[in-house]
């Protein structure tokens, strides 16, 4: 059985995804999308403000001049840094390389977090931490961080993470987001769940589980459209593309 990440639930929610899509990025672990240069300033934030990014990688700058020099973003990330080391210090956050990009496997969840490291309420508790570069606006409600309580993808993550803690070590700790923005502000957002979240993350993951056993038993047929297949970074290497449009029918 494929373990069940908070990346997998996302994937599988939506609406036009395709089973051998998913076989591709989750059972073989190729790439679903490439890297863009906001994603790579963020692995390279994460790294040099952690250790490590996801997989306990290091994410290297990208280099210019014959490679003799950062590129500017990353020269305005190094600034970011040494700006959010001085946020985690002031907030006694304490960094551990042993606690860094860590992988949790219980049964068929796991998930790679970023930082497990003290409460910043309650010195003595552990909390989870996500780290985020962002170069959104603090108040953008659309395509950054200005309405957190409607953006899914992080209450997925989040309640994903909380749960999966709780099924290995039988405490629920807390979450945090620590959102920076490239224009050096910072939003510190906790989350804390209902028994009904709870319960609806329960209904995803089963959800998930449920169509991952079926595809698995259909031997992950494809069922891409001619305009999802062309963009798919597994097309050429793909039996189930579809290869021509398909034709629709307007009844008036």
């Amino acid at each position: 059985m494929l373990q069940i990440s908070q990346s997998l639930i996302k994937e599988v929610l939506k609406h036009d995804h395709c089973p051998k899509q998913v076989y591709f990025s989750f059972v073989e672990g190729k790439d679903l999308i490439e890297p863009s240069e906001a994603m790579l300033t963020g692995r390279y934030f994460e790294s040099e403000l952690l250790g490590a990014c996801r997989g306990g990688k290091k994410q290297e700058a990208k280099m210019i001049n014959k490679g003799k020099e950062k590129a500017q973003a990353y020269k305005d990330c190094d600034e970011l840094v040494l700006f959010a080391k001085g946020v985690l210090d002031n907030l006694g956050i304490r960094i551990s390389e042993n606690f860094i990009q860590v992988e949790l496997i219980s049964d068929f969840l796991k998930g790679n977090i970023d930082l497990i490291s003290n409460d910043i309420i309650s010195k003595d508790d552990i909390a989870i931490y996500d780290i985020k570069w962002t170069g959104t606006k603090e108040d953008d409600r659309w395509n950054g961080w200005g309405d957190p309580a409607n953006n899914q993808d992080a209450e997925i993550q989040a309640v994903h993470y909380t749960m999966l803690y709780h099924k290995k070590y039988g405490v629920y700790p807390p979450f945090y987001f620590l959102i920076f923005g490239k224009d050096r502000w910072v939003k510190i957002l906790r989350f804390r769940f209902s028994e009904d979240a709870i319960e609806l993350h329960k209904e995803r993951i089963k959800y998930t589980a449920d169509k991952i056993s079926q595809y698995a038993d259909e031997k992950w047929k494809g069922n891409g459209s001619f305009n999802k297949c062309i963009s798919c970074p597994f097309y050429n290497m793909c039996d189930d593309r579809a290869t021509v449009p398909q034709i629709e029918e307007v009844i008036i």
